[in-house]
């Protein structure tokens, strides 16, 4: 049957295997015949026939007429195509909703894995023990933007000591020259430092997924946590949109 070969692809295109267009081709042809006579003109292996065939009645294709043997008489194309589309929005629709209801909960499972969790701080106390916190617990990088020196900056900087003993976080500074050169501990350790003539506010972001924004920290410090990845990416973003344009540190 090589003259059908473009039908054969369109049927296939419909959703139809190889055997079943094969089968179909051959029903059409024929006015309909037996498993054997079909499986005779089709070239469908006799073993593989019924189940092409039963797969043919149930998408519509066939018309299964009782007898012995069993007769198939295949229905118009345009009613075929019609029952069988029938049949692919049912079996679609069935998939869609075992989908949704199995998968979904999933989804929103880990959806709310990563609530995001926002506090304002007050005080230089609080800031200065959420900031040693966020560095004792970064594991790859932080990113620190110091405006001017404040009370607590000190206990910071001991933190910041006793991790780089012991652990290989990557630290990027950005601060005013006066700042910066007054910090003695960043002569001693490979942390890159860049300077900043001005800065509006300050921050800190650890391991892009944790960040402290400091709206002021004259007189009584204020301070925006959050820990959620979506969140620390915008700070990230917008420390790394100012460093990017920075002064390195002429350490000479």
């Amino acid at each position: 049957m090589e003259e059908a070969r473009p039908t054969i692809r369109h049927l296939r295109a419909l959703g139809l295997s190889q055997s079943e267009a094969e089968l179909y081709l051959a029903a059409l042809t024929r006015g309909g015949g037996d498993a054997k006579s079909l499986s005779q003109t089709s070239g469908v292996p006799y073993g593989k026939v019924y189940t092409a065939l039963k797969r043919l009645v149930e998408k519509g294709w066939l018309i299964e007429v009782e007898g012995f043997p069993k007769r198939y008489l295949p229905r118009s194309p345009k009613e075929a195509v019609k029952i069988h589309r029938n049949f692919l929005e049912s079996k679609f629709a069935e998939a869609e909703k075992a989908v949704v209801e199995e998968l979904e909960p999933l989804f929103e499972a880990k959806d709310q894995t990563e609530k995001p969790q926002v506090w304002l701080i007050t005080g230089f106390d609080k800031v200065t023990a959420r900031a040693c916190s966020m560095i004792l617990d970064a594991e790859r990088e932080i990113e620190v933007a110091i405006p001017m020196l404040f009370p607590g900056l000190e206990e910071v900087l001991a933190v910041f000591k006793s991790k780089l003993g012991y652990s290989s976080l990557k630290i990027k500074i950005l601060g005013s020259p006066d700042v910066v050169r007054s910090l003695p501990l960043y002569n001693s350790y490979d942390v890159e430092i860049r300077l900043v003539e001005s800065m509006f506010g300050g921050g800190i972001v650890s391991d892009k997924s944790e960040a402290m924004i400091l709206l002021s920290i004259e007189k009584n410090p204020i301070a925006v946590w959050a820990k959620h990845s979506a969140l620390a990416e915008i700070a990230h973003t917008y420390f790394d949109y100012i460093w990017k344009s920075a002064k390195p540190l002429d350490t000479n």
